[in-house]
C-alpha cells in the first residue's frame, strides 16, 4: 500500500474546511499535548524554576527592608510578656508591611508574566507546527499591557470606594465619611468596586486571545489586543466558543490552586520550625514565611500544570476564529 506526499498545513486546513472533518479545539489540544507535551511541560518546569528563584530574591529583599519592623514588633511582644500584658502590633507597622508587599507585587507579577510568555511562545509553536513567529518581547509586552489595562478599572473602583467611605485619604478622622453621605453611602460603598470588577472581567475576556495572537501572528501589543477583541466579540458564535473554553479553564485553574494550597498547608509548620531553628529568633517573621510558602508552592505548581494545555487551547481557538473570520474567496 503506497502513501502520497504529506499534506502541507495550508492544504490540511483547506481540506478540513471543505469536508468539515476538522476536530474540535479540545481534541486538537490533546493531540498537540500528546505530541509535544514533554517539551511544553519541560518549558513550564523551567519557567516555574526561574519564577521561584526570582520570587525568592524579591521576598528576601522585602524581608530585609521590613526587618526593623519585625524587630520592633518582636521587642514589643517581649516587653508585653514581661509586663504580663496583652500585645497587638501597632497598626502603623502593619501598614508599612502592606506597603512593602504592594511595592513587591509589580516585580512578582512581572516574573509570572515572564513565565507565561515562555510557555505561551512554546505552546504557539507546538500548536501551529512550528509556524509561531511572535518575538518573546512582543508577547511579554502584551501580557504587561493587558495586565495594566485589565486591572485598572478594579483598582480605580476600590480607590474611589476607599476615598468616599473611609478615612484612608483624609487628614482627619473626627468626621466619619458615612455621616457625610448618609443616603449615598451604600452606593458609594459597593458601586465603584462592582463596576470596576465588571469592566475588568469584560476586558479580560475580550483580550483572552491577545498573547496567542502576538505569539502566532507577531502583531504588536496594541494590535494584538485589538485583534483579540474583534475575534472574541465579533460574532455570537465566537463569543460563545471563547466563553465555553475560558470558563472551564478558569475554574480548573482556581480549583487546582485551591487543592494544591490545601495539600501544601503542612509546609507551614515545617517552614516555621526551620526558620526559627536556622534563622533569626522572630516568631512574627516566621509566621509570615509560613504563610507565604504554601501560597508560592501552590501557585507555581498550578501554573506549571495548567498553563501548557491552557495556552495551547487558546492558540488553537485563536486559529479557528481567525480562519472563520477570514473572507471567503
Amino acid at each position: 500500500m503506497t502513501h502520497g506526499p504529506a499534506a502541507t498545513p495550508d492544504e490540511g486546513r483547506r481540506t478540513e474546511g471543505e469536508h468539515g472533518t476538522r476536530p474540535g479545539v479540545v481534541r486538537t489540544t490533546l493531540a498537540v499535548l500528546r505530541r509535544d507535551g514533554l517539551t511544553l511541560y519541560g518549558q513550564a518546569a523551567r519557567a516555574a524554576g526561574v519564577a521561584a528563584l526570582g520570587g525568592l530574591l524579591v521576598t528576601v529583599v522585602a524581608f530585609l527592608v521590613t526587618w526593623p519592623t519585625f524587630t520592633a514588633i518582636r521587642l514589643g511582644a517581649i516587653q508585653a510578656h514581661i509586663d504580663e500584658d496583652s500585645y497587638a502590633p501597632d497598626g502603623s507597622r502593619v501598614h508599612d508591611m502592606w506597603l512593602t508587599l504592594l511595592a513587591c507585587l509589580p516585580f512578582l507579577i512581572l516574573l509570572l508574566h515572564l513565565g507565561c510568555t515562555a510557555i505561551q511562545t512554546a505552546s504557539a509553536r507546538a500548536a501551529t507546527g512550528g509556524q509561531g513567529h511572535g518575538p518573546f518581547r512582543t508577547v511579554l509586552g502584551v501580557y504587561v499591557l493587558r495586565g495594566v489595562l485589565v486591572w485598572a478599572p478594579l483598582v480605580l473602583g476600590i480607590l474611589v470606594e476607599e476615598y468616599f467611605t473611609t478615612t484612608t485619604f483624609r487628614e482627619y478622622t473626627a468626621i466619619v465619611p458615612k455621616w457625610e453621605y448618609p443616603h449615598l453611602f451604600p452606593l458609594l460603598r459597593y458601586g465603584p468596586p462592582l463596576l470596576g470588577l465588571v469592566l475588568t472581567l469584560v476586558l479580560r475576556f475580550g483580550w483572552a486571545l491577545a498573547p496567542a495572537t502576538a505569539a502566532t501572528e507577531g502583531l504588536a501589543p496594541l494590535a494584538s489586543l485589538r485583534r483579540s477583541w474583534s475575534l472574541t466579540w465579533g460574532r455570537i458564535g465566537a463569543w460563545f466558543r471563547t466563553m465555553a473554553l475560558a470558563l472551564p479553564l478558569g475554574a480548573l485553574a482556581v480549583g487546582l490552586y485551591l487543592l494544591l494550597h490545601l495539600a501544601a498547608r503542612p509546609l507551614r509548620s515545617a517552614t516555621v520550625s526551620v526558620f526559627l531553628e536556622w534563622g533569626p529568633d522572630n516568631t512574627y517573621a516566621a509566621y509570615v514565611v509560613g504563610l507565604l510558602v504554601p501560597i508560592a508552592v501552590a501557585l507555581l505548581l498550578a501554573g506549571a500544570l495548567i498553563l501548557p494545555p491552557a495556552h495551547t487551547a487558546l492558540t488553537v481557538l485563536h486559529r479557528r476564529l481567525l480562519t472563520a473570520a477570514a473572507p471567503r474567496g
